[in-house]
């Protein structure tokens, strides 16, 4: 089986691995899983990021078959953010977006415009608030999605998620 060579760079560091495959074909499609397995290595901070990533495929003797960019997109390091925000991350969250706002057929949800959807939910459990911006495919270079944690204002209906609801008793904290 041949054994082809994989560079991999982005704007801070680079990697060289390599690569056993029957074809060219299929070493270029083992380059998305090694470049996520290689930014999922990196420092990127607690919000995540999406990281292009410059990629190079040679044979034994050198020469560049293959070469392209691709996007990573690293996920959130929720449990992080979460503390940030002064919640639980033992919590079995159960996120509902009732009482969040957005129109009736689709509760907590807004578009902002382009592909840009915002999604506000909060936990049934204990309250936090988890309000996500999904980009969409309109989004600029290097940009990802993002998701916040909050600790609520004030006292929401653990039945409805509305705040200070005075038909109901029912409120967080737990």
């Amino acid at each position: 089986m041949p054994t082809y060579n994989l560079s991999m760079r982005d704007d801070q560091s680079d990697e060289d691995r390599e690569i056993d495959a029957e074809t060219i074909e299929d070493a270029v499609s083992q380059v998305q899983g090694e470049a996520d397995d290689w930014c999922s290595d990196g420092e990127w901070g607690d919000d995540g990021a999406s990281v292009t990533v410059y990629w190079e495929l040679s044979d034994d003797a050198g020469n560049i078959i293959r070469e392209g960019t691709i996007s990573v997109e690293v996920e959130p390091d929720h449990d992080a953010l979460i503390l940030q925000a002064g919640g639980d991350v033992d919590c079995a969250h159960e996120w509902s977006s009732e009482g969040e706002g957005g129109c009736d057929e689709n509760p907590g949800v807004w578009a902002t415009g382009g592909t840009t959807i915002v999604t506000r939910q909060h936990c049934a459990c204990c309250g936090l608030i988890r309000e996500s911006v999904s980009l969409g495919s309109q989004r600029n270079p290097g940009e990802c999605d993002r998701v916040t944690y909050s600790l609520p204002e004030h006292d929401r209906c653990r039945s409805c998620g509305h705040a200070d609801n005075p038909d109901c008793d029912d409120h967080f904290p737990c």
